[in-house]
């Protein structure tokens, strides 16, 4: 963390070392997951792959993605733009290969601050395209081969300030971002359910990850966590333990949904 101390707690084993113990029935199957060379995208696809999934890793830096599955034999690094299509199809094509998709977990993102008034058209273009237009490519790859097989879980990671237009760090271009993003969440679920396909959309908090922390200051933190009534930031396996339980047979009949992960944040 930035500084200020944070209440101790107790701490599950990363689900990067902890012994498998596939509680959710997600043994053998097979999971995208975007932005895994990092952050909660990371966090996720080791969580999945804890529970027995087969996980490819898809990052848009190669060494990102080799990282991130070092040691781990259910992981495969997948080097993957989600801004370009034919990136995303040409990934696709590349796990179809070898079988079938069974989740998608788009964690793919980027982190604008700062006033609307002193951004550029160029600042949302670059956060647009991936935080929104790389979910959209990358649900649109999916929705053939998972319809074909009538089931599918798509899981999106929005933000909580998709609630508020712009959250404590992420400005108001990355609000609308991620606004976007739980709006796609929601007409894709309705589209997609006759498919057997549920999309949903996670909305954590400030967490932290290497991203958010490099833009905090101690008085920036101390502001955030006066904010957030269980006392700390978020941290990546926050979401990534809800990512499992959406991705299970246990979550079958919810869909649609934009559920946060934020402490408290969103009642403060």
């Amino acid at each position: 963390m930035v500084g200020v101390p944070q209440p101790p707690r107790r701490r599950a084993a990363s689900s990067a070392s902890r012994p498998l113990d596939m509680q959710f029935g997600l043994e053998g199957r097979v999971a995208l997951v975007t932005g895994a060379g990092s952050g909660i995208g990371r966090a996720v696809a080791h969580a999945l792959a804890a529970e027995g999934v087969i996980v490819h890793c898809a990052d848009r830096s190669p060494e990102a993605g080799a990282a991130a599955v070092a040691g781990n034999r259910t992981m495969q690094a997948l080097t993957m733009d989600v801004t370009d299509p034919a990136s995303v199809d040409a990934g696709m094509q590349t796990i179809l290969a070898k079988g079938a998709l069974d989740i998608l977990v788009t964690s793919a993102g980027i982190l604008k601050t700062g006033p609307i008034s002193a951004s550029t058209p160029e600042d949302w273009d670059a956060v647009e395209q991936v935080n929104l237009r790389g979910v959209l490519h990358c649900a649109r790859a999916v929705i053939g081969p998972m319809s074909a097989r009538k089931s599918g879980r798509i899981i999106n990671i929005a933000s909580v300030s998709a609630f508020r237009g712009g959250g404590a760090l992420g400005n108001v271009l990355y609000g609308v971002t991620k606004a976007g993003v739980a709006a796609l969440t929601m007409g894709l679920a309705r589209e997609l359910g006759p498919a057997g396909i549920t999309v949903n959309a996670i909305a954590p908090a400030v967490t932290a990850t290497a991203m958010t922390v490099a833009q905090l200051d101690p008085a920036m933190q101390a502001a955030i966590l006066r904010r957030i009534p269980i006392g700390r930031l978020a941290e990546p396996d926050d979401t990534a333990a809800l990512a499992v339980f959406l991705a299970s047979d246990r979550a079958a009949f919810i869909t649609g949904t934009i559920i946060p992960v934020d402490g408290g944040f969103l009642t403060s």
